[in-house]
Order: C-alpha cells, then sequence, then structure tokens
C-alpha cells in the first residue's frame, strides 16, 4: 500500500462542555479518581460520517476509497494530575488479513489530551482509515490503544472490517 495515499483523520469529540474551564478547582469540590478504578473502554462502533456525526455502521463492510472510522464511547476514567487535568493519548494499528500492520499512528491527542475531561471520560475519541485503491479486497484489523498518562494505565480495542 502506498503510505502517501493514507489520510488519517484524528480528532476528539467532546460534549458541549468537555474541556470545560482550565483553571484550578477548589480543592472542596474536585473529585479525586478512585485509584482502583481501571481504565476501560464502554463501546466502540465501525461508523461512516455524514451531517457532521458519525453514523453506526454495523456491517464493516467498506468500497476501496472508503473511509473507516472507530468510534470509541465513554473511555475512563483518567486520573487527574497536579494541574487537576486529565492526560491521554492513543495509538491506532492497522492490520491486514497476515497480522502485517499497514499503518500506524503515535500520539493521536497531543495537546488536545490534556485537558479537563467531563466526568474524567472522554466521550468519543475516534481514529480513522482512508483506503484506497491500492488496499487488497479481504480482512483487516483496526486496533485502538487509550493511555491513561497520570496513572500510567492503558486499555485496547480492535475489531475486524473488510473492504470488499
Amino acid at each position: 500500500m502506498n503510505k502517501k495515499n493514507i489520510v488519517l483523520f484524528i480528532a476528539l469529540i467532546f460534549l458541549s462542555n468537555a474541556c470545560g474551564n482550565n483553571s484550578q478547582n477548589n480543592s472542596a469540590t474536585q473529585q479525586k479518581p478512585n485509584t482502583n478504578q481501571k481504565l476501560h473502554i464502554e463501546d466502540y462502533d465501525f461508523s461512516v460520517y455524514g451531517n457532521n456525526k458519525f453514523i453506526p455502521y454495523n456491517k464493516a463492510i467498506y468500497q476501496r476509497g472508503d473511509d473507516v472510522y472507530f468510534v470509541l464511547k465513554n473511555v475512563g476514567p483518567f486520573a487527574r494530575g497536579k494541574d487537576s487535568l486529565n492526560r491521554a493519548e492513543m495509538k491506532m494499528e492497522i492490520l491486514d488479513a497476515i497480522s502485517e500492520t499497514i499503518a500506524f499512528k503515535n500520539n493521536l491527542f497531543g495537546e488536545r489530551g490534556h485537558a479537563d475531561f467531563d466526568n474524567n471520560l472522554l466521550k468519543q475519541p475516534y481514529a480513522s482509515y482512508s483506503t484506497d485503491s491500492k488496499d487488497k479486497i479481504g480482512k483487516y484489523t483496526f486496533k485502538i490503544t487509550v493511555y491513561d498518562l497520570v496513572r500510567g494505565d492503558s486499555t485496547s480495542v480492535s475489531d475486524d472490517f473488510y473492504i470488499e
């Protein structure tokens, strides 16, 4: 596959108040994370993007040239750092039918991952993979790993999609 033709769209989608006020919280109202809680992903969907929103796409069968979106739901809880902000990061891998990595991207959140997450959750982080005419027909695997950089925890999810 020609890597020049791979286009990755990465973004965090927060609810309107997800990034909130970045000023220091009053210590009386600040919630401390439960250090026994492990980072987890509530659910995920393969999706298509239309009308400015993600539309779940349960078939996970795409045509060459389609954008494959892997949308996570309610990832967390994230711990808060000394600055009262959360710190998250994410990486993405696309594997072909013989488990060879054909696309890889680290540090997908960058500075956007250092913010005040509403209820210490990322509501709908996603990654995407743009297929092209040179992709082979067959099975591919989309793998996402999310990291809580404050707590040092991580969680992963992967699922197969098909190009026909």
